[in-house]
Formats: structure tokens, sequence, C-alpha cells
């Protein structure tokens, strides 16, 4: 393989016909492949919608103080870099030899240790235990993230053609919502009836059931290759390459496990807000960026020797030759087929998704809050506006968006939710300003008597009617950045490139909260919704030019099919 000169097997370079609504609705409710990937879109969004949220709720309820919670709450950190293991989920032989394909071996794996994981919690006993309780977090969220990074690598590698890589990325979505419903609102309702560990197995059994979805995948089918040709670059230069990526790796690590372990002795000096100001910036450099950066170099000293240069076969490769093709060569890849555009979707991938993760970390004390222009809402209020109507509303943004991009394609519905986004955003500053713009528009259409006919007043009418149009915003820009991701990766590579670019979106979005929430106490709510407006602004505007490129490309395909 020469980097940057042979056009790799992706879903992208497919460009199906399109269809009507009608047609693809037909395709989806027929396809056994998108029902599986309904059920194992709620798989993969359960345990995760139970660690972060429902196993904290129980905590609130049995007096774990909020340090506690705090440091337990960092078995999050799984799915941020679970980039960081995927590699050595990406290879093609089944294990044991059976007959399953190695996507759904690796599937019944990790969510077997998942529900297992699940079934110790549900007989623990906060806040007796909470190590051991830390513990079954980690190894669930760990599990957890290894299923997800297995689970896009299916959807890219048995996706037929563009078109189906769309319907899926759409259901997949679906079905992790449905598990936002099931393990927060269903749950929390569940636990005042039958009690906590009653739930939590319930949970178990659930999660269980769902291996009918990796029963029901058909085994994803890769084009074998019988070279063992790596590039032109020599045996030195891959592995200087390599130890440099794992020179940065362990270095991030080294931050990440030396905060932990000072949180842990000594808590009052050592805060996350500070860790992820000060040192977050270098964990994701030394980790991400860095593996970006001497990829690049990697396929420049490629592209720069001469075509004479022998590349060398690997007859008994050694553990940084095998590092290197697991880490990375998949990015010598991306890097080189998307050459100088590589620099436009890295600044796409971490925009994308900033305005509405980069405050989620303070939607509560927004809605709830008294300072800074927050709303003052009760629990029941937000809980009614938010985890109901918001869920249905989001599952409703990713219908439309789905169906959008069957009809329109992939990427104008990839712009048009980059400026939902924004604009959403608006919205909520409008609110923290005192509703000047938003309620006429209630008034207009009547939604201020109709909230006033089931008891509400105008306060619910807003928070409400906000939050559902946000949420539709989400929705519609989830279907369509997971779908863009998912085109971007190459097939052949898809478990490393896919589990990268996942974790690019959080990026500057979890970077951000600590500075946004600065500003929120200096300069209030509202200033912060219109700073996040204008970032989703410069998120819209590169999503558009995005849209340009692929747009020239998929011309250029049609016209040249050879």
């Amino acid at each position: 393989m020469t980097y940057g000169r042979e056009m790799t097997e992706t879903i992208s370079a497919e460009i199906p016909e399109k269809m009507t609504t009608r047609q693809a609705l037909k395709q989806a409710l027929t396809d056994r492949q998108v029902l599986a990937m309904l059920i194992l879109g709620f798989a993969s969004g359960l345990p995760y919608v139970v660690v972060a949220g429902t196993l904290n709720a129980w905590f609130s309820t049995t007096d774990v103080n909020m340090a506690s919670i705090g440091l337990l709450s960092w078995a999050l950190l799984a799915y941020s870099f679970k980039f960081m293991w995927a590699a050595a989920l990406q290879g093609r032989k089944t294990p044991l030899n059976l007959n399953i394909g190695p996507r759904r071996f690796w599937m019944f794996v990790f969510l077997g240790i998942s529900t297992v994981g699940m079934a110790f919690l549900s007989l623990s006993d906060p806040p007796n235990g909470l190590g051991r309780i830390g513990l079954l977090a980690l190894l669930i969220a760990v599990s957890s993230s290894c299923f997800d990074i297995v689970l896009a690598a299916w959807r890219i590698e048995s996706a037929r053609d563009g078109m189906h890589l769309d319907i899926l990325s759409t259901v997949e979505q679906f079905g992790y919502r449905i598990s936002s419903i099931v393990g927060g609102m269903l749950a929390l309702i569940l636990a005042d009836y039958i009690g906590w560990r009653a739930t939590f197995f319930s949970i178990t059994t659930l999660l269980g059931a769902t291996v009918i979805g990796v029963m029901m995948a058909n085994p994803a089918i890769i084009k074998k290759t019988n070279k063992t040709v790596v590039s032109k670059l020599s045996a030195s230069q891959r592995n200087i390459g390599t130890v440099l990526v794992l020179i940065g790796w362990a270095f991030g690590f080294y931050l990440i496990a030396n905060f932990a372990v000072g949180a842990l002795t000594d808590p009052e000096n050592h805060s996350a807000r500070t860790f992820t100001r000060t040192q977050g910036p270098w964990v994701i450099i030394s980790t991400v960026i860095w593996l970006f950066v001497v990829s690049a170099v990697l396929v420049w000293q490629d592209k720069i020797r001469p075509d004479s240069a022998k590349p060398e076969t690997i007859e008994k490769p050694g553990i940084l030759a095998v590092l290197f093709v697991a880490i990375v060569e998949p990015m010598m890849e991306l890097i080189g087929r998307l050459r100088w555009a590589a620099i436009l979707v890295l600044a796409v991938v971490l925009t994308y998704r900033f305005t509405d993760l980069i405050w989620g970390g303070f939607a509560y004390p927004f809605y709830l809050g008294e300072n800074y222009g927050a709303l003052g809402h009760t629990l029941t209020e937000v809980a009614f506006a938010s985890k109901l109507v918001g869920v249905f509303a989001t599952i409703a943004g990713i219908a439309l968006g789905g169906l959008a991009m069957l009809r329109f394609g992939r990427m104008p519905v990839f712009f048009v939710g980059a400026v939902m986004a924004a604009a959403t955003n608006l919205l909520f500053a409008d609110l923290a300003l005192g509703a000047t713009y938003t309620d006429p528009v209630l008034s207009l259409l009547q939604l201020d008597h109709l909230f006033e006919a089931f008891g509400k007043d105008i306060r619910m009418a807003r928070l409400t009617s906000v939050i559902a149009l946000e949420n539709i915003a989400v929705g519609v820009a989830s279907a369509a950045s997971i779908a863009y991701l998912s085109s971007i990766a190459s097939k052949q590579y898809a478990t490393l490139q896919y589990a990268l670019l996942v974790s690019l979106v959080f990026l500057l979005g979890v970077l951000g909260r600590p500075a946004i929430g600065e500003i929120i106490e200096t300069q209030g709510f509202a200033t912060a919704f219109i700073l996040c407006a204008a970032f989703g602004g410069v998120a819209s505007v590169l999503a558009g030019i995005e849209w340009i490129r692929i747009a020239r490309l998929e011309r250029q395909a049609k016209s040249n099919p050879s």
C-alpha cells in the first residue's frame, strides 16, 4: 500500500441512487440487519445510561457524598479514550475458529461482561462498599466501550452502500435513545415501587436479552487481502513513529493516573475542574493530536521516498511492527486518503457537536438554579420538560434527520443540523434574558394557551418548547454526524478510525466546560449561550465547506465510474 495514491474501500465512495421516503422506510422495516441494529443500539446505550446517570441517582438517595460521586464518575473516561485500545479489536480472525465472525464474537463477549457486571452491581449496598462499586462501574464502562467499538466496526463493514449505512446509523441512534428512556426515566419510576436493587436486576435482565440482536446480526464480510507490504517506509521509520506515539500515550495516561491517585488520597487539593483546564489539553494533545502529527509525518516520508525504494515485507513481525499496523497504519491511511482535506475534516469533527456538548454539564444548574440568569424551575418541571418531552423530541429529531438523509442526502442534513444546533442556543439565551422573543412566538402559535389549558404557566411553556426544539436539533445533528463519521472511516480500518473520530467529537466540548463555567459565573448564562451559538456558526461554515468538498467528489465519482 502506498498512502494517498490508491483510493481505499470506503462507504463514501459508493453513491447509490436516492430512494423515495416510502422505499427507504420499506427497506428499513424489512431488513434484518436494521432490526438487529435497533436492538444493538439499545444494548450500546443502556450501560452508559446506568453508569453515567442512574447509578448516581441511587447514590443520591443513600447519602453518598458529592466528592465520592465525582470520583466514581471517572469510570466514564473509558468512553473518551476507547480509541487507545480499539486497535486490539480490529483483527478479522474469529477466536477459537468459531463460525460467527470476529465482530459478533466480541459483541457476545463484551455484552456478557457488561451483563455480569450489572448483575453484581444490583447486589450492591451504597454507601457501603464504594470501592467495589467503583470497580464494577469501571468494568462495565470498559466492556461497554469495547462493545461500542466492535458495533461501530460491524455497522460500517456490513453496510451495503452509503444509503444502507445512513439507515443503520439512524436506527442505532433510535436504539440508543430508547435506552435513555428505559435506563433513565423508567428506572427512576420503577425504583420508587420496587427499590434500587430490584430495578438494577431488571436492567440486568433486559441487557442480557439484547443478545438476540447479536444473534440476528449477519457477520460482516470484508474482502481479504494477501498483501504483507507496509508502504515504502523503512523498518526504522515505522518503529520510531510507533515509539513516539506510545510515548505520547504513556504521558497522557500518567497525567490521568497521577490526578486520580491524588484525588483519592488528597481530594481537597485536587480539583477536577483545575485538572481539565490545565492538564486536560495536554492529555488530548499527547494521546490524540500527537497520533495525527506522527502519522502525517510518516505519510510525508512515505511520499518523498523514491519509487525505486523497495517496500519491506514483514515476515516475523516484532511487537513494534504489530503495534504499527494496529495503531499507526490506520491513521496513515486516513490522512493519506484525505490528504490536505484531513485538516478540514479534523476541524469539522472537533467543532460540529461543540454547541450542545459544552453546556450539557450546566443544563440542570440553568434549569433549576436562581443565579446568573438561571430559570429556577422545580425538579418535577424539569423532569417533564427535559426527561419526557426532551427525550421524545430527540427521537423525533433522529427520525427527521434519518428520513431527510434518505431523501436529500447525508451532507445537506449534516449542514442543516449544524445550523439548527447553533440557532437553538440563541433560544436559551433569550430565556436567560427574560424570553423577550420567545413569548411573542408562543402567543402567536397559541402554545401559551395550550399549556394554560393543562394547568401550566407561561414559564413551563417556554421551558418545554425551547427544550423540545433544542432536542430536535440535537437529534438531527446526532443522526447526521454518526452517518458522516461512518462515511469517513475506511472499511479496512473501521475499528480504530471510527473510535478516534468519535473521541474527537467530544474533545472541545469537554475541554471547554471549565471556561464556560467561568463565563457563566462572571457574565451569566446568556453570554455563555451566545458564545456557544457563535462557535456553532463556525461549525456551520466548516460543515458547509465539507458539503461542497464531498459533493465535488461525488460528481467526480459519477463522471468517472471506473
